[in-house]
């Protein structure tokens, strides 16, 4: 989720774009201001939820226990994969970021410092393939007769 200061890094979004600029064009100049806290309100929600559904994966495959909760996670995490890749590494919500005045695209770098937002798509990428196999090695091993 996110790029670095300068807008999308080069990148332009496959999908979302189309979306926002009229729902960008439909909010008052006057009123774009809250219109973009509200939506650094709704991705730090978003982000803050995934980066714990990727921890909760990765803990219960170094635990070799996965559950019906890593399931959910794993979820939750391939969905969010899927829209950042399919929207050609663009978070979906960086064009009415932009749209509605942000100074840099991402809507994650307006609340962390750009070395750590650049940072973010390998780590949690990193973290998820590394939790995908490690509780794909337990299930597979039989090491997890739980449920709950």
């Amino acid at each position: 989720m996110g790029q670095p200061a300068g807008s999308t890094g080069g990148r332009r979004p496959f999908w979302s774009g189309a979306l926002t600029s009229p729902l960008a064009g439909m909010i008052p100049a006057e009123r774009r201001g809250a219109a973009l806290a509200t939506i650094k309100a709704i991705h730090t929600a978003i982000f803050v939820s995934v980066a714990a559904t990727v921890l909760v994966a990765l803990l219960d495959g170094l635990r070799g226990r996965p559950r019906r909760r890593t399931a959910v996670a794993g979820a939750v995490v391939a969905a969010e994969s899927a829209l950042y890749v399919s929207n050609n590494q663009v978070c979906p919500l960086t064009p009415l970021a932009e749209q509605l005045g942000a100074s840099r695209g991402s809507v994650v770098d307006l609340f962390l410092p750009a070395r750590v937002a650049r940072q973010i798509p390998l780590v949690a990428g990193s973290a998820s393939i590394l939790a995908l196999v490690l509780n794909v090695r337990a299930w597979r091993s039989g090491a997890s007769h739980s449920v709950g």
